[in-house]
């Protein structure tokens, strides 16, 4: 009785260890993240929903990065960032002014790395396939690490070419954060000085170095 009673708590732990890693679901994040990095840049053009579940606060806005590894160029409706990984050249265009910025090496976030957004799911998360219809999967990471303030994130990714569909990132804090991939390419190929801010394509821009 005993032995059986031990197989079975054992059976139920080798369970829920594999379970924190969906087999699946880390098959499909892999070659997304295969294809992503391997490509000499990911073009993202995308809408961005933020809700404040607290406040009642619902913004929407429009954008579009392209990112090689951890370097980037953001565009967003009020401000443009590029960062070749190690300075940052914020522009806000309204005020033709650009702040320059050294990069943290120690900032594990996506304004610092968004390569992680292709890599995230290998340490720190339970991975989840939740769902999948004709065209996508939809799988869950879940910090393992229970103090964040982070409750989950929501990839989905296509099946005929294991893009990014959307993303959705909630937190505690009763934020809700949702990207939904209007275009995604990965032929682009960078100039060398593609992620630097060159002044002379913004005449008398107004240059604030706080390096």
């Amino acid at each position: 009785m005993k032995k059986q009673t031990l197989i079975l708590i054992l059976s139920l732990l080798t369970i829920t260890i594999s379970a924190q890693k969906d087999p699946e679901a880390m098959k499909v994040l892999s070659e997304f993240s295969k294809k992503a990095i391997s490509a000499p840049s990911v073009t993202i053009e995308f809408t961005l929903v933020t809700s404040n579940a607290r406040e009642g606060d619902v913004d929407t806005l429009s954008g579009s990065a392209i990112i090689s590894g951890d370097k980037y160029q953001l565009t967003l409706p009020d401000n443009s960032i590029w960062t070749d990984g190690k300075a940052v050249w914020s522009y806000l265009p309204d005020v033709n002014e650009v702040t320059i910025t050294e990069s943290d090496p120690e900032d594990e976030s996506f304004v610092s790395k968004p390569s992680l957004l292709f890599t995230m799911y290998k340490e720190g998360f339970k991975v989840r396939l939740v769902e999948q219809t004709v065209n996508e999967w939809v799988i869950d990471l879940y910090p393992e690490e229970i103090t964040t303030d982070l409750i989950r994130i929501r990839l989905k990714i296509g099946k005929e070419l294991h893009d990014l569909k959307g993303a959705e990132y909630k937190t505690k804090d009763g934020m809700t954060i949702n990207i939904t991939s209007d275009k995604y390419d990965l032929s682009f190929k960078p100039a060398g000085d593609f992620f630097s801010f060159n002044p002379d394509d913004y005449k008398d821009v107004d240059i604030i170095d706080m390096r």
